[in-house]
């Protein structure tokens, strides 16, 4: 991803969204993720201390606030124009959601280092342990195994555990000086998180709080979870 970002800034190439320009945007689906903010509010700041360094140079652009920045654990339905909540019935993909998550335990991820794509700039994020697999593999087998409408790696297989932080809104002001400051954060260690808490939402494709309805919640490790009967 770096090589393709660094291509395109020395290209003028990148690209940016015009959905965050106020374009209609009927994109809606189903993910199990875990919030930063909820699971290690200390690393959500640290992170949010790098967008605030990014946006002193780059204002126009869209920086991910501290309470929507997380992890995707899964894409159960991937975001699809005019996709509505009616579409299916909720209480059968959250009655699957926690049956997966039983017995399983804390995620622990170390978020090290920056890269980025010819759109976004994300945190890198590296398991400790099985745990984030054995989890998604879990979800992608009960939900299989449900018959329930999925479309789970339908753009490709999830394997990583980035989070997506900064979205290119306007043409960038010195493209080589945003080169520059991910460069200094490339390796830069912004800590260790326990994810206990995972939630599953209907979401658009930016996770705007203002858009998500949450469904449930499953804390890892024998916590209470709960489920949402708003939807």
């Amino acid at each position: 991803m770096w090589q393709q970002f660094t291509d395109a800034v020395s290209s003028n190439s990148y690209q940016c969204d015009p959905y965050l320009n106020g374009q209609p945007d009927t994109r809606r689906g189903i993910t199990a993720l875990a919030y930063l903010a909820d699971n290690s509010p200390d690393v959500a700041a640290r992170i949010g201390q790098f967008l605030d360094h990014l946006s002193q140079h780059e204002p126009q652009q869209y920086y991910y606030p501290n309470d929507e920045l997380h992890v995707t654990l899964l894409s159960v339905i991937s975001c699809l124009q005019g996709f509505q909540l009616s579409d299916i019935d909720p209480q059968a993909y959250v009655d699957v959601f926690h049956r997966a998550l039983r017995g399983l335990d804390p995620i622990q991820l170390e978020l090290r280092g920056v890269t980025a794509s010819p759109s976004c700039i994300v945190i890198q994020g590296y398991p400790v342990g099985n745990e984030l697999d054995i989890l998604r593999q879990r979800l992608r087998d009960s939900l299989q195994a449900s018959g329930l409408q999925t479309s789970i790696d339908a753009r490709y297989k999830l394997i990583t555990a980035h989070l997506t932080a900064m979205r290119f809104r306007q043409p960038l002001q010195n493209p080589q000086q945003l080169q520059v400051l991910c460069a200094e954060y490339r390796h830069y260690p912004f800590g260790s998180v326990i994810l206990n808490q995972c939630d599953l939402v209907f979401n658009n494709w930016y996770q705007t709080l203002a858009e998500t309805h949450h469904l449930a919640r499953y804390c890892l490790g024998g916590q209470p979870s709960y489920s949402r009967a708003d939807y």
